[in-house]
């Protein structure tokens, strides 16, 4: 497993799409900002701060902010919304599931993942080699992306407001770091088990913007299957939304509970597919 995880890393270092990647999101956190927060490329990478209230059943009900860049009327709310907006994942959550799906794609096209399952026969091996590079890089896009979003604020001449603190922006981070490592898990069973990157990258894209849960939720809340809402809470991208830079305990036990039971899915059934296809 560690010696999987080393030769991921040796390899993520000389890889083109890594410094895209980096590229990429410095481009985002400032374009993001001189746009004034609401461009269309935004909305659809899912860059907005959600503010959960959950209700007697418990489904968290999620409103999508919007805010100007100058922070206004209570700072606090504001500030919520303005700082999660620019460090909203959704961009991250993609690219990593960009880098993923290259990364193991690559190992069968080339005919790499056969001396691999040659040396490490166990499947676990493979797993937690691949989740542990991952996790990794998820890490640091998500710090770089937060690192980059508060200059490009300062740079611009606006007030970065942070109404948890500290402790709330690292909250936050861990939250979306556990997110991303169970959207992980996801995109490696689906890229083991179909071997193609297309396959891999729309299961990235769908579950990073919320696109299919926001479809299903809007179904939902038209014919009032309030039921349907409170399942689909309780997904990766139902998680993603309800995270805030205020700290609150019980969402971040959400997101633990939540992304746990999606790894353990995730990596149980990708040795499965291994067992089957590979091992």
């Amino acid at each position: 497993m560690i010696n999987i995880y080393k030769m991921d890393m040796h390899r993520l270092k000389h890889s083109k799409v890594f410094y895209v990647a980096i590229i990429f999101i410095t481009i985002m956190a400032f374009a993001t900002v001189m746009s004034g927060m609401s461009t269309t490329l935004g909305s659809m990478l899912g860059a907005a701060d959600a503010a959960p209230s959950f209700s007697a059943g418990g489904a968290a009900n999620v409103a999508i902010a919007t805010p100007d860049i100058s922070v206004s009327g209570d700072a606090a709310a504001d500030g919520d919304a303005f700082m999660s907006m620019m460090m909203g994942t959704s961009v991250v959550f993609i690219l990593i599931s960009i880098i993923l799906t290259l990364f193991v794609c690559g190992d069968y096209s080339g005919g790499f993942a056969n001396n691999i399952f040659a040396a490490h026969s166990n499947p676990w091996d493979y797993i937690g080699g691949k989740m542990l590079s991952m996790a990794t890089t998820s890490g640091f896009l998500l710090i770089l992306f937060t690192v980059e979003s508060v200059i490009s604020l300062i740079a611009f001449g606006h007030e970065v407001t942070l109404s948890g603190g500290i402790i709330g922006l690292i909250f936050f981070l861990i939250e979306k770091w556990l997110i991303s490592c169970a959207l992980n898990s996801v995109i490696l069973l689906v890229t083991l088990y179909t071997r193609n990157i297309a396959w891999g990258i729309i299961a990235g894209f769908l579950i990073a913007t919320g696109g299919l849960t926001m479809g299903v939720s809007l179904f939902a809340n038209h014919f009032g299957f309030d039921w349907l809402i409170n399942i689909f809470s309780i997904t990766i991208s139902g998680s993603s939304q309800i995270c805030t830079l205020s700290f609150n305990g019980l969402i971040l036990l959400r997101v633990v509970l939540a992304s746990a039971a999606w790894i353990t899915i995730g990596c149980f059934a990708s040795r499965k597919v291994l067992k089957s296809k590979d091992i």
